[in-house]
């Protein structure tokens, strides 16, 4: 009980000591007519795009209501400005005027330093643990928040069927990104018994009539690496499903499914868009339809849609949280929000799905450890799927130098680029991630460039997680440390 009233009293102090710290700085500062609330809100705003009146107000976590009498005294001291929009001038925007940017830059700059002075006190080889444990707090307290709805029971990685389709391990292999999530890796996630995955974005990239004929193309690799996956696990005692996973904002994604399902491929998961006519591309329930969905209303439309549709649902949902690599099915602006709610929604998709027969939660974005696994499964996932992870194996195409700025990453390392849908796409931070716009075709270039070892004119899609991996595993070390086997 000492230790928990120390800690107590140290978080309180450490609490009221930087808040005197931030007024000290303030008073100091040449921005001095600001208060802390105000600075705080100049911050929501933050530099780059302007944002809405509901963006900043979510950031805060205050009503619109509250904001607005913050907006007009920063207004009037020449820290903010608002504007209309010309496509619609309903719509009020704020943008940071370049006083606003300066106050923010330097409340940045002394946090940065007191952070910095504060972690020199700490021995260089405890900074790591010392991280890992106040995150662990963090986490913890999230959880505290919304705790799960009930006593899940002690964890285990039972069996799932998807439909007629069964998976002995319920580990989902994430799509990666373009050239990573071939045949080699999917056909050693299901030989493990697990889920694997061929991605069938831009998967023909390096074929000769790619850029004269890129959905012939596609469709002809596509076909080549369902059938060798299959082949490559076919002798696998209790071998888990090769599935593929097609984006549904693709202009030919139907064409994809009905291309993977004639090349044998036994599961389809489907993001990037709501796909809800997904059904009409694949008749034959001996083929598992997974989409993927980022909130509760999304799985709701796919259920009420498909029934009335086709007669069909779900053979299973995928939730992808805010922590996930690739694209997110978020604004940046909520992605702070979606974290702290991620468990939240975790319980609300499943309990959406209790009255379906049969129809499993799979949950990924920030699911890295066994440990991220077994909180998630305490508000009701049945599966797990994993993408970064599998980036750091001997079995995934990615190449050397790919996997090399994958150990490198850490945190820091990390930022988002806007996607040609509007939501942002987490990356590591690379020249070309900087100058790279919403164009689709300059997305898709920097992955090109970035599969074939070019990093500097490259992207790397990334989970916020890969800051842990330390070692390139096989594909059975992640299996062994899921399952609990002895390695």
């Amino acid at each position: 009980m000492d230790n928990v009233k120390k800690i107590n009293d140290i978080l309180v102090n450490i609490f009221n000591v930087v808040l005197k710290l931030e007024e000290k700085a303030m008073r100091e500062s040449t921005h001095r007519d600001l208060s802390v609330k105000e600075l705080h809100t100049l911050v929501a705003i933050g530099e780059g795009k302007s944002k809405t009146m509901s963006q900043v107000a979510a950031a805060l976590k205050i009503n619109v209501s509250t904001l607005t009498a913050s907006i007009n005294r920063l207004v009037k001291k020449g820290y903010a400005q608002r504007f209309r929009i010309p496509e619609d001038r309903r719509i009020v925007k704020i943008r940071l005027t370049e006083e606003g940017a300066e106050a923010v830059r330097e409340h940045e700059q002394f946090h940065r330093e007191m952070i910095s002075d504060a972690i020199n006190q700490i021995p260089e080889d405890q900074i790591g643990k010392f991280i890992e444990s106040i995150d662990n707090m963090n986490e913890y307290l999230v959880m505290r928040k919304n705790p799960p709805p009930k006593e899940p029971g002690p964890f285990r990685m039972k069996p799932m069927n998807l439909g007629k389709v069964r998976v002995p391990v319920p580990l989902f292999q994430g799509a990666l990104s373009i050239g990573m999530s071939m045949s080699r890796l999917a056909a050693a996630v299901a030989r493990q018994g697990g889920v694997g995955v061929i991605a069938a974005h831009k998967i023909g990239f390096r074929e000769e009539d790619f850029s004269e004929n890129p959905l012939k193309a596609n469709k002809r690799v596509l076909r080549q690496e369902i059938k060798k996956a299959l082949e490559l696990a076919s002798d696998a005692e209790n071998r888990g499903p090769v599935g593929v996973n097609i984006m549904w904002s693709s202009r030919h994604c139907g064409e994809y499914v009905e291309t993977a399902v004639e090349a044998g491929a036994e599961v389809i998961v489907c993001g990037a868009g709501i796909p809800t006519n997904l059904p009409g591309y694949c008749r034959d329930k001996k083929v598992a339809l997974v989409p993927v969905v980022s909130s509760k209303r999304a799985a709701n439309i796919l259920i009420r849609n498909w029934t009335k549709k086709y007669n069909r649902m779900p053979d299973g949902f995928i939730f992808q949280g805010p922590l996930a690599g690739g694209y997110l099915g978020i604004k940046e602006s909520q992605i702070e929000a979606a974290v702290e709610d991620f468990y939240k929604n975790i319980a609300d998709i499943k309990g959406e799905l209790e009255s379906l027969d049969n129809c499993p939660l799979i949950v990924c974005g920030g699911i890295y450890s066994r440990e991220d696994a077994e909180k998630a499964y305490a508000y009701g996932a049945d599966g797990f799927q994993l993408g970064s992870r599998f980036v750091t194996t001997e079995e995934c195409n990615a190449c050397p130098e790919f996997k090399e700025a994958y150990l490198k990453c850490r945190e820091k390392d990390m930022t988002f680029i806007a996607g040609p849908e509007g939501f942002p796409g987490r990356v590591i931070e690379t020249p070309y991630s900087a100058r790279v716009g919403e164009d689709p075709r300059c997305i898709t270039q920097g992955l090109i460039n970035a599969a074939l070892g070019d990093l500097k004119n490259g992207l790397m899609f990334c989970g916020s997680k890969i800051y842990k991996a330390s070692k390139i595993e096989t594909v059975a070390d992640i299996f062994r440390e899921f399952t609990l086997e002895t390695c």
